[in-house]
């Protein structure tokens, strides 16, 4: 997990980007795509700034896409870079999140006004070619573990209506104005995580938050009473359990109590969880699956 995501952007970053090391199974390993900017001659990985109203996640996909004409699946998250862009004005720090990024299709490359070449390159070379040491060293973190992964997005459903302000049947107490907004804000968000099997605790509180990514994506919604905030603990870590060693993506629905219970069926993921705040609503911790292990967690939000 990166401890940047933990909390919000520092007051002190001005110019917010992101990016991603975009590879592709090769011979011997994982080949990486390095882009040569002609603006500023140099070898880098495809980045670049933040749309008004745009998240990180949305950003790092829709720049590979323009930058390479590569759609990508997104993988584990990569460090993030802050570094001063001030030039002698007034006081800017840039903050470049990073993403591992598989190619979800063969694409043909063109020639841009910010990108005049794309070379497909394996590890060693790649670290030879790159031009700038901080990149190298994304690099190095890109390679330090498996990028062949399947994402287990555990999410805490979007904001609901306080139980104090509800006199219905806990199970139907429905989500808020902003939680219907936050459900909506997360279609493209899960999106980039590529086709997933979606999974929601029967309360109406997660069905709702999941419904909008359903629909989008033309799923089924699934229901899980393991996944219910009055559930066995031991029915939870079971069902997630399952859905590791099944290999396949998998978003999971639930609710806040319940989420530490999940996490400590992985030791990295109740590791991660120690000490760290609770999710948010809409926030989700993202479990990267290889061969039934967690190799990494993520903490994910819209």
């Amino acid at each position: 997990m990166n401890a940047a995501d933990a909390a919000g952007d520092s007051p002190a970053i001005r110019v917010r980007a992101a990016g991603c090391v975009l590879w592709r199974p090769g011979r011997t390993g994982p080949e990486v795509a390095l882009i040569h900017r002609p603006r500023y001659d140099d070898w880098s990985f495809p980045k670049g700034k933040l749309d008004h109203g745009e998240g990180y996640v949305q950003a790092a996909v829709r720049e590979v896409r323009e930058e390479t004409g590569y759609p990508v699946v997104l993988g584990r998250r990569l460090p993030t870079q802050v570094y001063d862009v001030s030039f002698g004005g007034p006081a800017r720090m840039k903050r470049v999140k990073y993403w591992a990024a598989q190619a979800a299709v063969d694409a043909d490359f063109e020639p841009n006004s910010e990108v005049d070449r794309l070379d497909w390159l394996d590890l060693p070379a790649a670290l030879a070619r790159l031009t700038r040491q901080t990149d190298r060293d994304l690099l190095r973190a890109f390679a330090a573990a498996p990028v062949d992964t399947v994402p287990v997005m555990l999410l805490r459903h979007a904001e609901a209506v306080p139980r104090k302000r509800w006199d219905g049947a806990e199970q139907e107490r429905p989500l808020t104005a902003q939680g219907r907004v936050e459900a909506r804000e997360l279609v493209p968000v899960l999106a980039a995580y590529g086709d997933a099997a979606l999974v929601a605790s029967p309360y109406a509180r997660c069905v709702t938050t999941l419904r909008p990514t359903a629909e989008s994506a033309g799923a089924e919604l699934a229901l899980e009473s393991a996944l219910g905030e009055d559930a066995d603990p031991d029915a939870g870590r079971a069902w997630l359990r399952q859905v590791l060693k099944s290999g396949h993506a998998t978003v999971g629905c639930t609710h806040r109590p319940v989420l530490p219970e999940l996490l400590a069926e992985s030791p990295l993921g109740q590791a991660v969880h120690s000490g760290r705040r609770a999710l948010a609503p809409a926030e989700a911790w993202v479990l990267h699956v290889r061969e039934g292990g967690v190799v990494a967690v993520d903490r994910l939000k819209a």
